[in-house]
């Protein structure tokens, strides 16, 4: 038996509650899969025009570096 016919037979002795479970977990995986590829996929400038601004409303800040004990120079 394949590995594949193994899983068909394991399948088919789920509940239908557990099928569905196992159907949309293959789905969203299969998803993001499909997802990844496209992106990896994508020419450069396709990527920069999608993902441009999307830090606009949540725009990365710098604090205060603090203050810090005094250390010996490095010599």
């Amino acid at each position: 038996m394949t590995l594949y016919d193994d899983t068909l037979l394991l399948i088919s002795r789920l509940s239908t509650y557990d099928k569905v479970r196992l159907m949309e977990h293959i789905s969203e995986a299969l998803k993001q899969e499909l997802e990844d590829d496209y992106y990896q996929r994508m020419p450069w400038n396709e990527f920069v025009e999608r993902t441009a601004g999307s830090l606009a409303d949540d725009p990365v800040q710098r604090w205060s570096q603090g203050s810090y004990e005094e250390r010996d120079p490095i010599e």
